[in-house]
């Protein structure tokens, strides 16, 4: 077992490397890594055709379905007519309940060409405020710097907490400044671009780092030493439980 010390550990889109990615039973395993140390999840959602936030990862259904249709041009009740093998794709709306015992929880917000914006923060603000997740800890996060200017104007959203999610050497030179422009209160980094500075740099502007996705257990433990703040996994039982 990896003594995590101050670092907080997120099972990837649930537990994905051991149970079926964002599902209500992929949530369910995850809760009962808990107890061993697993301080939450991460999972993504997106905009149906008809303005329902899906827990789905892809931008179509080709991988885990076998059909080729997009996620924004299928209604939630087209949607839910697909299978993820045995377990149905859920609505954001319906999962609450099984991340009611977490302590730590990032919720990614996929965008792409298409995204209609005003759809997108009427759809956050409908499932997000005045509804059982407004108890739960979450940060919103998201590579899209336009929804994230759109979410720091919402009156009904700003307060919610926010993470700036980085993938290339160019958007990290400006995350630390880009992040705090937009009242983000983290940094979430492809692990591969990390080292010890770029994390201090990132505790230096006041802004914690998590680190995504990583399965190596080297490199989780050199992580831990560079006090990176989270660590998303694949694979947390193989961490927690060796």
């Amino acid at each position: 077992m990896i003594n995590l010390g101050n670092t907080l550990l997120l099972g990837h889109r649930g537990a994905r490397g051991e149970a079926l990615e964002n599902t209500f039973a992929g949530f369910q395993y995850a809760q009962h890594l808990k107890p061993q140390g697993l301080t939450g999840v991460e999972f993504d959602v997106q905009l149906s055709a008809d303005g329902h936030l899906v827990v789905f990862h892809d931008d179509d259904l080709a991988r885990m379905c076998g059909q080729q249709s997009r996620v924004d041009q299928l209604s939630m009740i087209e949607i839910q007519r697909h299978l993820q093998f045995e377990h149905r794709i859920i609505a954001l709306a319906d999962i609450a309940p099984v991340l009611a015992d977490f302590t730590y929880i990032e919720l990614e917000i996929k965008t792409h060409s298409r995204t209609n914006y005003s759809k997108l923060v009427k759809a956050l603000a409908h499932d997000l405020i005045d509804s059982p997740f407004a108890s739960l800890p979450i940060v919103l996060t998201s590579f899209d710097v336009e929804l994230h200017a759109r979410l720091q104007s919402n009156k009904l959203l700003r307060h919610i907490p926010r993470g700036l999610l980085i993938r290339t050497p160019e958007t990290l030179v400006l995350a630390p400044n880009t992040a705090l422009q937009l009242d983000c209160v983290q940094l979430g980094i492809h692990y591969p671009l990390l080292s010890q500075s770029v994390i201090k740099n990132s505790h230096r502007y006041g802004l914690p780092v998590s680190a995504w996705t990583v399965n190596d257990i080297d490199t989780i433990k050199q992580l831990i030493k560079w006090q990176t703040d989270v660590i998303i996994t694949d694979f947390p039982s193989h961490l927690l439980l060796k």
